[in-house]
C-alpha cells in the first residue's frame, strides 16, 4: 500500500461536494410509505376532531372555505397545528405522493423517515 502524502490530502476540492437541499416532493412520498398520513377533506376534518395531526400540508388552490374550517379548529385546540402550505397545486401534491389525482390536504400522524419535521423549524426562523 502506498502511503498518501499529505501534499496530495490538502489538494482535494471541497468545492465539490454535493450540498443537500431539502425537497417537500421526495419528504412527502417517504412520509407515506414509512410513517402514516391521511389525505381528504372529510377524513382529516373528522380526524381532526377526534385526535389532532403533527401537521398539516395544505395545496397552494385549496378552497378558502377549508382554510377557515382549518384555522377555526385550530383556534378551538390546546396545542396550536402546524399547517404548511404547498407550493404547488392539489394535482402536483398528489402526483407527490404517487396518486394519480388530486389532493388538497395531507395530515401527517407519524413522519415516518421523513425530514418533514424540519419545515416547521424553517417557518420558525
Amino acid at each position: 500500500m502506498a502511503r498518501k502524502s499529505k501534499k496530495m490530502i490538502e489538494s482535494v476540492d471541497l468545492s465539490r461536494k454535493k450540498v443537500k437541499v431539502f425537497d417537500i416532493d421526495t419528504n412527502i412520498k417517504v412520509a407515506y410509505k414509512t410513517g402514516k398520513l391521511i389525505f381528504g377533506k372529510s377524513q382529516v376534518l373528522s380526524q381532526l376532531r377526534q385526535k389532532p395531526f403533527k401537521m398539516l400540508i395544505i395545496a397552494n388552490n385549496c378552497p378558502a372555505e377549508l382554510g377557515a374550517q382549518l384555522s377555526y379548529y385550530n383556534s378551538l385546540m390546546n396545542k396550536n397545528l402546524f399547517i404548511h402550505r404547498y407550493h404547488g397545486s392539489s394535482w402536483e401534491l398528489g402526483l407527490a405522493m404517487g396518486k394519480p389525482y388530486m389532493i388538497s390536504i395531507l395530515g401527517v400522524n407519524d413522519f415516518g423517515d421523513s425530514d418533514l419535521l424540519s419545515l416547521k423549524t424553517k417557518s420558525n426562523q
